[in-house]
């Protein structure tokens, strides 16, 4: 008897959700692949000096200084006449300073071992054509514990991190937390960041003591954490690739802090002005090293992001006002239910939030005294309700929602140190948490419960 085979279309349908699957679990990854090749690789495998900005005492010696300069390494140098070098490069006018009548180069350490190493060798051949050698004077030391000029690149770094990845991880494992919950969470998670890392590179002599930093990097953490809040419900699931490429991909690049501005390509020293990470290490070098050179435009970036993230969630919350009201006008209840603890009392205040097949938040309902809940207009296909409630363990159910359906679905919440249940397989039943009571096409019956989504 021959074997049966499956119908070319449902084979064609197979192979569709196959590639998609892969689609949606590759993305990310592929993501990571591409933007290490262009961010990382193209712009430090081969770092040399664009316009690095120098200042020569002098108009004579200054042309003088161009003309051999620029025979050794065309296009790298931009060289500016001043009558105080050494003030120049303080106030961060210029990488460095030359001064022809001693034959001495003033660096800034602080700014990396590789800016300091590039005007070395540049101006060593200058001094050694007048027949003398080259002195170096570093007015910006480093810290001492700071052997590269680099640990504050690696602090900002953390900050900004920890920024986003706080934000990633309570979407993922707290989606139906409220908007306002999340927001508290991220200032006191960034208080903390900003305490401890700033603790630890003091007491290894990284960075020098100066309690100003730690309100930068405050204002730095929260920066990051509002933007990526506010951006959340409007990318859902392409949140990790949006944060990444703006905070990580394009950012460290761009910051100045791995390699010097002037020696990466022109397109990330365009980005370094408004991107938040290169500009706080600005900030804090200003304050640390420069006498506060430089500090108010950077804090006006960092406080720009701020407000980009204020008005994300702004929009955020009225757009889902927004939603409520046309859902409040006429939209037919979807899904219904109650949520209780284990003795059967109604659970007031518990958020069950409702999560689309793509991973997106479509909705958070609220639990009203009699521990009903009810949402409407909610999306076709398979959702995922999360409900958790202060003091109890959560739990979570999937249900299939069809058009003009209503399911009605009652949650028993455990205490929350009982054991925990498992999430239901994709096919398998809800678990003893989720009650299933019943799919219908017409509402039963039901009182209490809000019918709103939780900011």
């Amino acid at each position: 008897m021959p074997a049966e085979t499956a119908p070319p279309s449902d084979t064609a349908s197979t192979a569709l959700q196959t590639v998609k699957t892969l689609a949606d679990a590759l993305w990310f990854p592929v993501l990571f692949a591409v933007g290490f090749m262009f961010c990382y690789l193209l712009p430090f495998h081969s770092p040399h000096p664009r316009e690095l900005p120098v200042a020569v005492q002098g108009e004579e010696a200054a042309a003088a200084v161009s003309v051999a300069l620029d025979e050794a390494a065309p296009g790298g140098f931009d060289v500016t006449p001043v009558d105080d070098a050494e003030r120049a490069v303080h106030d961060r006018d210029a990488v460095a300073g030359y001064s022809p009548a001693g034959h001495e180069l003033i660096v800034a350490g602080s700014l990396g071992a590789a800016l300091e190493q590039t005007a070395v060798a540049a101006f060593t051949p200058v001094a050694a054509h007048d027949g003398a050698e080259l002195a170096v004077t570093d007015t910006a030391p480093a810290a001492p514990g700071d052997g590269m000029g680099m640990s504050l690149f690696y602090l900002v770094l953390t900050w900004t991190l920890t920024g986003y990845i706080a934000v990633l991880m309570l979407s993922a494992h707290a989606p139906a937390m409220r908007r306002g919950a999340k927001l508290l969470a991220v200032l006191g998670f960034g208080a903390f960041t900003s305490v401890f890392c700033y603790a630890v590179a003091v007491s290894i002599d990284a960075i020098p003591h100066d309690l100003r930093v730690v309100p930068i990097a405050f204002l730095l953490t929260q920066a990051v954490s509002w933007t990526c809040l506010g951006l959340a419900p409007f990318v859902a699931k392409w949140l990790p690739g949006v944060a990444m490429t703006l905070f990580v991909l394009l950012s460290m690049p761009s910051s100045g802090g791995a390699i010097p501005l002037p020696m990466v390509p022109e397109f990330f020293q365009s980005l370094h002005p408004v991107l938040p990470m290169g500009r706080a290490l600005d900030a804090i070098r200003a304050v640390l090293y420069f006498d506060g050179a430089g500090l108010l435009p950077a804090l006006a970036v960092l406080g720009g992001w701020l407000a980009l993230g204020a008005a994300l969630l702004a929009a955020a919350t009225l757009r889902d006002r927004s939603r409520r009201r046309v859902a409040e006008a006429g939209a037919p209840l979807s899904l219904i239910g109650r949520v209780t603890d284990e003795a059967g009392a109604p659970v007031a205040g518990a958020a069950v939030g409702v999560v689309d097949s793509s991973g997106a938040q479509v909705a958070v309902l609220e639990s009203g005294a009699d521990g009903a809940y009810r949402g409407r207009g909610l999306p076709e296909g398979r959702l995922t309700l999360l409900v958790s409630a202060p003091g109890h363990a959560p739990r979570a159910s999937r249900i299939p929602m069809t058009r003009g359906g209503l399911v009605q679905l009652d949650f028993a919440l455990p205490a929350e140190d009982a054991p925990s249940g498992r999430l239901p397989a994709a096919d398998g039943p809800p678990p003893v948490s989720g009650r299933h009571v019943r799919t219908d096409s017409r509402p039963a019956g039901h009182r209490g419960g809000m019918d709103r989504e939780v900011s």
